[in-house]
């Protein structure tokens, strides 16, 4: 099933707010880096500043309605936990949303809106990435990267893309509010010298609250083997404003041989506790982007990963994902791994009906008929269980 494409617009006001900054404040001089904000620390009223946090808690508001905007409980405490955690005294300050895209990206916007991608969550392992990512974006927001950026495009033709309506991240279109907020229209895009400048505050944050210092690293030796397998962009990086995938990881290795921790936190156990009712969810999610070279890295890696509860579901997503490809032995791939998926446990119920689709397109009758009885019996109530009670009626009665 692929998920509904949802456009997302601006309100008049934040339109309306965008072209007014655009206006009023181009030209301004050139500033020096700004002091970093401290807890509680508001913009000083009439500055430009003040108006750019304007704008953001504008969006915001919208973003609050969003249907992208994930609303769970157990999942928002436990993310909302890692980043207090690692804000410290800036917790207050910053608000924590859940964005049900199938990307790779989290963001902190100027006024403290941040925000955390599915996609990021279904590729992290740990406690321990999410803490190291989230750090990065928070060095953003702690030294007023986004207002260099803004100061800097407001100078330039970039002006006219920063509140574009509608922008594009792995493939994905984002419009309004959450471009807006995330700054993937441009407003954020940082230099690459606040890009480094972010990942050496950030890693530092994470280090001293002991967490583990490979977590970055194993972050990003997953995004370079991602961009690699990306047959179309493989030059382009994951974010093609921050430094290349390649150089970022082996800043990190640096950095990770510097520190000797004798009890690293990872928290893994918590952090699949928390994402592991959404993984099904999110595998369909990564496949609705129709990038199967890519998703077969993501998921061929959760396969390897999955610990035993996890490990039938990763299994039948990487099958979907061959057979969706469907180049080369791709299908004989996924009747493979369908088999597998089969003989782990808890299964899901579709592993049975796609087994039987594989066999009865290879001549096994019996094998066919006798898996679509068992996807029938495991899920009487599917959308498509009536279409399955025919075409099994069909098999059962055809030599």
């Amino acid at each position: 099933m692929r998920l509904p494409a949802r456009r997302l617009r601006f309100a008049p006001t934040t339109a309306a707010l965008a072209a007014a900054l655009a206006s009023t404040l181009a030209g301004a001089a050139v500033a020096a880096p700004p002091p970093h904000i401290a807890p509680d620390e508001r913009p000083v009223p009439g500055s430009t500043e003040s108006e750019l946090w304007y704008g953001m808690d504008q969006a915001e508001k919208y973003l609050r309605q969003s249907p992208l905007v994930v609303h769970d409980p157990e999942l928002q405490r436990y993310v909302e936990g890692v980043a207090c955690k690692v804000t410290g005294d800036y917790c207050k300050d910053i608000r924590v949303y859940i964005v049900d895209y199938p990307v790779f990206n989290a963001s902190m916007a100027p006024n403290g809106a941040t925000l955390v991608f599915t996609g990021a969550l279904l590729r992290m392992r740990d406690e321990s990435e999410l803490a190291v990512v989230l750090g990065h974006e928070f060095a953003h927001y702690k030294a007023r990267h986004s207002l260099e950026g803004w100061e800097s495009s407001k100078r330039t033709s970039a002006v006219l893309s920063t509140f574009g309506l509608i922008s594009w991240v792995g493939g994905i279109p984002l419009a309004g509010e959450i471009a807006y907020l995330g700054g993937i229209g441009g407003l954020s895009k940082q230099s690459r010298d606040n890009e480094r400048e972010a990942d050496r505050l950030g890693y530092a944050s994470t280090i001293a609250l002991g967490y583990d210092p490979q977590g970055g690293v194993r972050v990003w030796e997953r995004m370079r083997r991602e961009e690699q397998a990306d047959k179309r962009h493989r030059s382009g990086g994951v974010f093609a404003s921050h430094p290349k995938t390649e150089e970022r990881l082996t800043d990190m290795r640096a950095a990770a041989a510097q520190v000797t921790t004798a009890h690293p936190v990872v928290n893994a156990e918590a952090y699949r506790a928390a994402v592991r009712p959404f993984l099904q969810r999110w595998m369909e999610s990564e496949l609705s982007r129709r990038t199967y070279d890519t998703s077969l890295q993501v998921l061929t890696e959760l396969r390897q990963d999955a610990t035993p509860d996890t490990a039938a579901l990763a299994t039948f997503y990487l099958a979907e994902a061959h057979r969706r490809r469907n180049k080369g032995d791709d299908m004989d791939q996924a009747g493979k791994l369908y088999a597998e998926a089969l003989a782990l446990p808890d299964p899901p119920a579709a592993a049975w009906r796609e087994r039987a689709h594989y066999l009865h397109a290879h001549g096994d009758a019996a094998g066919a008929t006798e898996a679509l009885r068992r996807y029938i019996a495991a899920a009487p109530d599917a959308d498509d269980a009536a279409l399955m009670r025919h075409a099994l009626a069909q098999w059962e009665t055809t030599p």
